[in-house]
């Protein structure tokens, strides 16, 4: 047997040593297959960013994304570099969770850009600085999972950073958030799986957020957000946003699982520094090109912002543009509608769209979550609901029976049957306090007659809306107001009847208003007093019940206000001049002819005057906004 005597010299060596010394041979050996192992292990393992990802609303915390190259793995981004990130399994998850339980989702980033000096800043706006955020997928990566991506045929959205460039006084630093929404209707299989950067000027990506998609601008926050729709596009501008790739990421109609998305207006109380492209402000209003359709905003004492809903837009899915006073308006977001609002059963809306009641008379019937009714809640007011009907068949249905039971003369306080109601008609259009909606049904499950089916629909949507709860004896008032106007109404006729009616709304839910008309009403000359109480008794149609004063009082209003000022005098001139009521009472048209109807102006200037300091409302102009 041959003999290695190289390694009968080692054991020997080996030998001679002391148990101490072999100990720690060992010892050293155990540790460099330890370091070999977890230098293995560690390049086995992908790098992570500094930068977080986190879900809006996750119970787990905020989590690192996956860096794919050395400029994902640093604080800071350099200039003319990109950074890649991928998302990690559970974070991929997590979005896709996001997505399939809300029906949209958008992913931002927060942006850090550092200020310059003075002589740094006057260099850098000398060129275009181009800052590109757009998706991965996995398509994005090979066999291996290596990322293969380039920004080339990418949709992304981007900016030029010398938008956001700052002067360097004390440190302080530029930040903004950038959100790109997902397109709809994506499988789990075509959600991103990362995101890429690119900019030309040094930045840091601070965090990454999923979170409800928002398209438009929003500058109500500390950090100014910009949201750009799943097609891409620029971003910064604060005079315009261009909605139209927004019918990739919102439904565009109605339907029973879906509703069409929101958009709300902000108004700046003034203009802080960091926003880029704004001024302070003092205007009253704010013209709105909405798509074509121009839109008047008015300004309100106490007023923040107005509600849009794109369902009653002519064409919501288009650019908007801001085109006096761009400094005026701090946002202009699109944001989903809950789902909740969609119809709960086929036919049957119970929960109301929140919007500026000026949108109402121009609202399409082809929008409409349901055929026969929209139900709407004033922004403004809590529990002041709009219903918007088919025609006065189905507005008949809903109210014709409490119509009698709350006003007609002679029927006052009674719960009809069918057969009594017969075909009478109630109104043309409906005003009722939630005290006389409470009354009504508490009378009707005493009487036993029997509620038709959009009958018993509004006792839900009552409950629903919490303008009546149920007791023990019945119902009770919790505050509020229900109006109601037809689709079978021209057009003219439906502003001036929605405008009637909802002054009658807030004669209901304000007891100041209510003093405020009591003392014009007993004030108002004798002669132009009887002449509308007369005009009212002479028309059928109407039958309001004269000995009930707070009736009088609510009428009285409406009548003068649902007009503009300057057309009041006139409006009562005219109805002096109706045959029928110059029949009923010749000598009191006579003298509204005299006096040309300047008692009714005089009465109606001190309302506008009233309406304006109290809610930046006037006469004929019950919204904020003015189509």
């Amino acid at each position: 047997m041959k003999f290695d005597v190289k390694n009968s010299r080692a054991m020997n060596y080996f030998s001679a040593l002391e148990k101490k010394q072999k100990i720690l041979v060992v010892l050293i050996a155990a540790l460099l297959v330890l370091d070999a192992a977890v230098i293995a292990v560690r390049l086995s393992l992908p790098d992570y960013s500094r930068a977080f990802f986190e879900i809006d609303g996750a119970s787990v915390p905020p989590q690192r994304m996956i860096a794919l190259n050395s400029a994902a793995r640093k604080t800071r981004i350099a200039g003319e570099s990109s950074a890649f990130f991928r998302f990690t399994d559970a974070q991929k998850k997590k979005l896709s969770d996001f997505y399939m339980q809300q029906g949209n989702c958008g992913i931002s980033v927060l942006i850090d850009v550092p200020a310059l000096s003075a002589r740094r800043l006057s260099a850098a706006m000398e060129k275009e600085l181009p800052l590109y955020y757009g998706f991965l997928y996995e398509t994005d990566f090979d066999a291996k999972g290596r990322c293969i991506a380039n920004l080339k045929n990418r949709t992304l959205s981007g900016t030029d950073l010398r938008r956001f460039l700052r002067r360097n006084h004390s440190g302080e630093q530029t930040l903004f958030a950038n959100g790109f929404a997902l397109e709809k209707n994506l499988t789990e299989q075509n959600l991103p799986t990362g995101i890429v950067i690119s900019t030309a000027f040094p930045i840091r990506v601070l965090a990454v957020r999923a979170s409800k998609a928002a398209v438009g601008f929003d500058f109500t926050h500390e950090i100014p957000y910009y949201g750009v729709p799943s097609n891409g596009g620029a971003f910064g501008d604060s005079v315009s946003v261009d909605f139209s790739g927004c019918s990739q990421v919102f439904p565009v109609q109605n339907s029973a699982d879906s509703v069409m998305p929101e958009i709300e207006l902000a108004f700046s109380a003034g203009s802080p520094e960091n926003v880029p492209g704004t001024a302070q402000i003092s205007q009253s209003s704010i013209k709105l090109n909405a798509g074509g359709e121009i839109l008047t905003v008015h300004r309100a004492h106490g007023v923040d912002s107005v509600k849009m809903q794109t369902a009653a837009l002519l064409s919501p899915f288009s650019r908007f543009e801001i085109q006096d006073s761009s400094g005026s308006v701090s946002k202009l977001l699109m944001t989903a509608n809950d789902s909740s609002l969609a119809p709960e059963h086929p036919g049957e809306v119970l929960k109301p769209l929140r919007m500026d009641p000026g949108l109402l008379p121009g609202s399409k019937r082809s929008s409409w979550r349901t055929t026969d009714y929209e139900l709407y809640e004033w922004d403004r007011f809590e529990r002041i609901l709009f219903f918007d009907t088919r025609d006065y068949r189905v507005q008949d249905d809903f109210f014709r029976r409490l119509a009698f039971y709350v006003e007609k003369t002679g029927y006052k306080g009674k719960i009809l049957t069918d057969r009594e109601l017969g075909t009478m008609h109630g109104y043309n259009a409906h005003d009722y306090s939630a005290e006389s909606l409470a009354s009504f049904f508490s009378a009707a499950e005493t009487s036993g007659v029997p509620l038709n089916e959009k009958e018993q629909l509004l006792l839900k949507i009552l409950l629903e809306a919490s303008l009546i709860e149920r007791t023990n004896n019945g119902y009770k008032s919790n505050g509020g107001a229900v109006i109601s106007i037809s689709q079978e109404s021209a057009a003219w006729l439906r502003k001036s009847l929605c405008a009637h009616e909802i002054w009658h709304g807030l004669f209901f839910t304000d007891e100041d208003f209510r003093t405020m008309t009591a003392a014009i009403y007993y004030t108002i000359d004798s002669s132009s007093l009887a002449f509308i109480r007369g005009y009212w008794a002479s028309q059928p149609s109407l039958g309001y019940d004269q000995n009930d004063e707070y009736l009088m009082h609510n009428e009285f209003m409406a009548y003068i206000m649902q007009q503009p000022l300057n057309s009041v005098a006139s409006y009562f001139v005219h109805v002096a001049n109706r045959g029928s009521v110059m029949k009923a009472i010749p000598e009191l048209c006579a003298y509204v002819r005299a006096t040309e109807g300047a008692t009714f102006e005089d009465a109606a200037n001190i309302f506008d005057s009233y309406a304006d300091s109290r809610w930046g409302l006037g006469c004929g102009r019950v919204s904020l906004i003015v189509r």
